[in-house]
């Protein structure tokens, strides 16, 4: 562990739990996710990017992505889908590096829902930062972000 990340203490934990209705079928829903080119275009904040080198979508695959400004690409998320039940949910985790320091690790759950307008999507984020809490809040600003850009994506 790096001397910065030390210096911040004990781990922080979070359970960050959000949700949204998106107007279209969990079909559509399902392959924004199941498709790669689909989840780079919606699953990073305006003016950053994400590039997937492994994207094994299906249970026990692996992924390997890496996102933040275009110019740098300065972080790195490496994870394993440990559960994918087509159109019901996905199970991930994920631990996020920056310069070969890990920041956080998570496990995250996706679960789809039908609903009379189109899809419920619940996110559960069980995160453990080792650099203190901006790297808790930052988790649930860009899963927000996801979740609302996914909507606008399927929207367009």
């Amino acid at each position: 562990m790096s001397e910065a990340a030390s210096e911040q203490g004990a781990p922080v934990t979070a359970t960050i739990s959000l949700g949204a209705e998106i107007d279209h079928p969990v079909s559509e829903v399902w392959n924004a996710f199941a498709d790669t080119g689909q989840r780079v275009r919606w699953g990073v904040p305006e003016g950053e990017e994400m590039v997937c080198d492994i994207d094994d979508f299906r249970p026990g695959g692996s992924i390997r992505a890496r996102c933040g400004s275009p110019e740098a690409l300065e972080f790195v998320s490496t994870g394993q889908y440990c559960a994918l039940v087509t159109e019901r949910h996905i199970v991930t985790t994920e631990t996020l590096t920056r310069d070969d320091e890990i920041l956080s690790t998570a496990i995250i759950t996706w679960t789809l829902t039908a609903t009379s307008t189109g899809t419920r999507v619940e996110l559960v984020d069980q995160v453990v930062s080792f650099v203190g809490q901006g790297m808790i809040d930052g988790h649930r600003n860009g899963h927000d972000i996801c979740l609302r850009q996914l909507g606008e994506f399927l929207n367009s």
